[in-house]
C-alpha cells in the first residue's frame, strides 16, 4: 500500500473538500464545516479551528497596515478620517478574503496530527 504524503490532508482541506477522502464538502456555508463528510461519512465535528485563524490574520495584516499607514501619514498626512476608512476597509476585506483559507489550512493540520483515539477537550 503506498503511503501517503504527509501534506495531503492539508491540500485537500484547502480545496475546501474533506481532509481524509478529498471528495466531500468541507464547508457547508461562507465559515460554518460540516459535521460530517457527505462521501465517506467522517466526523469532522471532532475537528475546529477555533478563533485560531482570525487571531492570526489580526496579527499578521497588524504588522503590515500600521507601518503603512505610518508611511502614508509621513508622506501625505491625509486627515484621521480617511485614514480610519482607507486601513479599516482594507483589512476587513483582506480579512474576509483569507479567512476561510487559513481555517482550512489549520483544519488541514489538525486533521494531519489527529488521534482518532483520544478526543479533543
Amino acid at each position: 500500500m503506498k503511503k501517503e504524503s504527509p501534506s495531503g490532508p492539508v491540500r485537500r482541506a484547502l480545496r475546501n473538500t474533506c481532509p481524509n477522502c478529498g471528495k466531500g464538502a468541507l464547508f457547508t456555508s461562507w465559515l460554518r464545516m460540516a459535521p460530517i463528510c457527505t462521501s465517506c461519512q467522517f466526523d469532522l465535528s471532532e475537528l475546529d479551528a477555533g478563533d485560531g485563524p482570525a487571531s492570526f490574520l489580526v496579527l499578521i495584516y497588524g504588522a503590515i497596515v500600521v507601518p503603512l499607514a505610518f508611511l502614508l501619514e509621513a508622506l501625505f498626512s491625509p486627515p484621521l478620517w480617511v485614514q480610519a476608512v482607507l486601513w479599516g476597509v482594507i483589512m476587513l476585506l483582506a480579512t474576509i478574503k483569507s479567512l476561510r483559507p487559513l481555517k482550512a489550512l489549520m483544519i488541514g493540520w489538525q486533521f494531519r496530527i489527529h488521534d482518532p483515539d483520544k478526543k479533543y477537550f
